[in-house]
């Protein structure tokens, strides 16, 4: 099984993701080489995130062969991200247009998929803020940012809830919960895991 934990920054993902174990957790990867800058052309930044994305879903991959089940630290596909930038104004959709085939190439050749659960949390600003600030260990520079996103990234979230259902739930359950659902393997959708077509729907109707 893969797990995916999202939401914004400093709503919880790593505190909660980091609670299974090193062995499952897949948390985000440093970048390799060097990440085009800003401005680069969007066919050059969405190939170089791709492959980002793509060295996480093979680890959480991997976590799953070895261990049972991989609790990743926001997707790992993770297409969202340029959507949401776009639509709260930070960006274009010249990226996210430019990501798409290449997602579904990545898709259709299982280099990339959907998790098998998610769960996302919305929490509300002031406690996001508070949450932010009781943590001197991360700096959270882009902060405001995130919290801009935040609408657009529960839009995306609640979309593929009508595309994958009963595979999409809006909030972090317990601990032993949680286990006790993965010890069950509840639900089975790794047929979906790499249906191109599930990616065809969610951005259809995101457009709609």
């Amino acid at each position: 099984m893969i797990v995916v934990i999202e939401g914004i920054s400093a709503v919880g993902k790593t505190t909660y993701s980091q609670a299974f174990g090193a062995a499952h957790h897949v948390s985000e990867f440093p970048e390799t080489g060097t990440p085009p800058v800003a401005y680069a052309p969007a066919e050059e930044l969405a190939q170089y995130w791709i492959e980002h994305n793509i060295r996480r879903f093979q680890a959480a991959l991997e976590a799953e062969a070895k261990h049972g089940f991989a609790i990743c630290d926001t997707e790992p596909f993770k297409s969202h991200f340029d959507w949401c930038m776009a639509k709260a104004g930070f960006k274009n959709m010249d990226v996210f247009n430019a990501a798409m085939p290449l997602a579904r190439e990545a898709i259709d050749q299982r280099r990339i998929g959907f998790g098998d659960l998610y769960f996302v949390k919305h929490i509300a600003p002031d406690l996001a803020r508070a949450q932010k600030e009781g943590d001197p260990t991360r700096t959270r520079r882009r902060f405001d940012m995130h919290l801009a996103l935040q609408p657009y990234l529960m839009r995306w979230f609640e979309t593929l809830s009508e595309v994958l259902p009963g595979s999409v739930e809006f909030d972090f359950p317990a601990k032993d919960v949680l286990l006790e659902r993965l010890k069950n393997k509840l639900p089975e959708s790794k047929s979906k895991r790499f249906d191109v077509s599930v990616l065809d729907t969610l951005v259809a109707r995101l457009d709609g």
